[in-house]
């Protein structure tokens, strides 16, 4: 039986890398080592190898696409997406997990041109994984003792902490921003449902604050590896290399047989396209009208625009015009301001505005400042405010919020 090789990238773009063998039952077989990313290709080929690349360079996120088959899932998501994503779609790689029974997709997110370093790392040393998973996925999805019982795991490892939520969920921030990350995730849950957090520490002095709310567990680990062998053997996960990134198979040796068969293929598609190109001309000219009416609609509506996508460009229009009221666009960017400038310890990076929500970079002193703030926001009006993200750089906490 061929090994089962684990590699964990701590940081895209360099060529370090940990890595381990273990058995299909997630054992480690091996000791960690620690080398370069060309020596280990060298070691391991022709082995199943999975990489495993940071949690901070992957987004988890879930939607839903009513019936239709995956094919129709994979075009519809990147869309279904934009509002929660601050990269244009274009810019980013999109992954699938097993689709759920009420037609829920796990997705993994990542930007190409991270996908394009890490490939194209693997291809110079001359290693071919059959997958790359985010980390937050690798770490074992265990099971609760009852159906009210939602099992979280967590890996506290150096200044960090990964977490595996329900399914294919989960965030990585660092130990003093965990506490508010996994409020936010209990408070998603239902009052009846308990939730269980079992931590994994490789160094048992280390602790991690947690609320009241959640129950805890804490268990030893020798190294993230291990745990990671014990997740990939038996958890459900997301393999990025899909799409464009899924490896090239062999056909030199399997389209010969079928070549025949192929032709007679290409002759009956041949003769349905004729039947068919008479219909598709049809609805070309349908289309060219259509999009007459909507360039002349759109020209008397904002005249002198340039017509991009007419319905968001035509609903902002319609935003722009209802800023008036007490609720309009002016209003809350003003109870933003005016709140922010109670904090003069936080230092405002960026700004970007959308269907009504408002999401900012922040830099602060430390986490009750955000709390501070949110407090400020309630108190002058009805906005609500949501931590995206949290965390300590040196000493600055980097905050990304949202408001609406």
């Amino acid at each position: 039986m061929s090994k089962h090789v684990i590699i964990y990238m701590p940081r895209v773009g360099e060529s370090e890398v940990q890595w381990a063998e273990s058995d299909d039952n997630g054992r480690l077989t091996s000791g960690v080592e620690y080398s370069t990313l060309e020596e280990v290709a060298v070691q391991v080929e022709g082995r199943r190898v999975t990489l495993v690349l940071p949690a901070d360079d992957v987004l988890l996120a879930e939607t839903v696409v009513p019936g239709g088959s995956v094919a129709r899932a994979q075009q519809a998501i990147p869309y279904a997406l934009e509002e929660q994503l601050a990269d244009d779609v274009d810019e980013l790689h999109f992954a699938l997990g097993a689709k759920g029974r009420d037609d829920s997709y796990p997705v993994a997110v990542i930007s190409l041109q991270m996908m394009d370093m890490v490939t194209g790392q693997c291809q110079a040393a001359g290693l071919r994984p059959s997958r790359i998973v985010p980390e937050t996925l690798a770490l074992p999805q265990l099971e609760g003792s009852s159906p009210d019982i939602r099992a979280w795991t967590a890996l506290l490892n150096d200044d960090q902490v990964v977490v595996r939520l329900d399914g294919n969920k989960g965030f990585a921030t660092d130990p003093g921003m965990a506490s508010i990350m996994l409020e936010g995730a209990r408070a998603e849950l239902a009052e009846e449902v308990t939730a269980s957090l079992v931590i994994f520490r490789t160094d048992s002095a280390r602790t991690l604050s947690v609320p009241d709310s959640v129950d805890v567990e804490l268990r030893p680990c020798d190294h993230r590896l291990a745990l990671y062998a014990s997740g990939l053997a038996g958890s459900p996960h997301i393999n990025l290399l899909q799409g464009v990134y899924n490896p090239k198979k062999n056909f030199d040796k399997t389209w010969q047989p079928w070549r025949w068969s192929m032709a007679l293929a290409a002759c009956l598609c041949v003769a349905l396209f004729a039947g068919q190109w008479l219909d598709v001309m049809a609805l070309q000219k349908q289309e060219s009208v259509l999009d007459a009416q909507i360039s002349e609609a759109f020209e008397q509506a904002l005249p002198g625009s340039r017509m991009q996508r007419p319905r968001r460009q035509i609903q902002s229009a319609l935003d722009e015009m209802g800023g008036t009221n007490s609720d309009g666009f002016t209003s809350r960017l003003s109870q933003i301001a005016a709140s922010l400038a109670t904090q003069p310890q936080t230092e405002l990076k960026s700004i970007g505005y959308r269907n009504g929500r408002f999401d900012l970079d922040l830099n602060t002193d430390a986490v009750p400042t955000l709390d501070a703030l949110k407090s400020e926001l309630a108190r002058r009006g009805s906005l609500a405010m949501s931590v995206q993200s949290a965390n300590r750089e040196n000493n600055v906490v980097r905050g990304r919020v949202r408001i609406e």
